[in-house]
């Protein structure tokens, strides 16, 4: 537990990662932010509203307007991270194609595992499909700010 708390006084501490923490943030309330927008938008065009909760139809649906939403929010997400909250600088020739390709794994890999396995899931199990979204999101966050501070755009030891 001292390791713990040792780790997070560093942080606190670490002028650097509070502001990429801050900045994660904004930015991931951007992101959830364009996507409910998006999947609000998509859902209730598509008239999901009108549709029996247990109907195939509200699910494919809620499904379509969450797929869409996933696709520009990850989108709006990776370059906000890159250039805002990591500040990679690398050019197509440095790296950003696999930084690019390494942030569209790891989204897909939540995508994969939150957005349609567990949210359909929890669809089946018959919670509401917004509540459903709202946890999927926070999970979302978590997974994916680990994923980019430690793998996608770590800044190599000599930098």
């Amino acid at each position: 537990m001292g390791k713990i708390l040792n780790k997070i006084k560093a942080i606190l501490h670490d002028r650097q990662k509070m502001r990429e923490l801050t900045l994660y943030v904004v930015f991931g309330v951007l992101t959830t932010l364009v996507n409910w927008l998006v999947y609000f938008a998509v859902t209730r065009l598509l008239g999901m509203n009108r549709m029996e909760q247990e109907s195939a139809q509200y699910k494919l649906i809620a499904n379509i307007g969450n797929v869409t939403a996933w696709v520009l929010a990850v989108l709006f997400a990776f370059f906000t991270n890159k250039k805002y909250v990591f500040q990679s600088d690398r050019g197509a020739k440095t790296g950003a194609w696999k930084e690019f390709w390494l942030f569209i794994s790891a989204r897909l890999a939540s995508l994969l595992i939150f957005d349609l396995a567990l949210f359909n899931l929890l669809l089946w199990l018959g919670v509401n499909a917004d509540w459903d979204k709202l946890l999927m999101n926070g999970l979302v966050i978590l997974f994916n700010y680990f994923a980019s501070s430690l793998v996608i755009f770590r800044k190599k030891e000599k930098e």
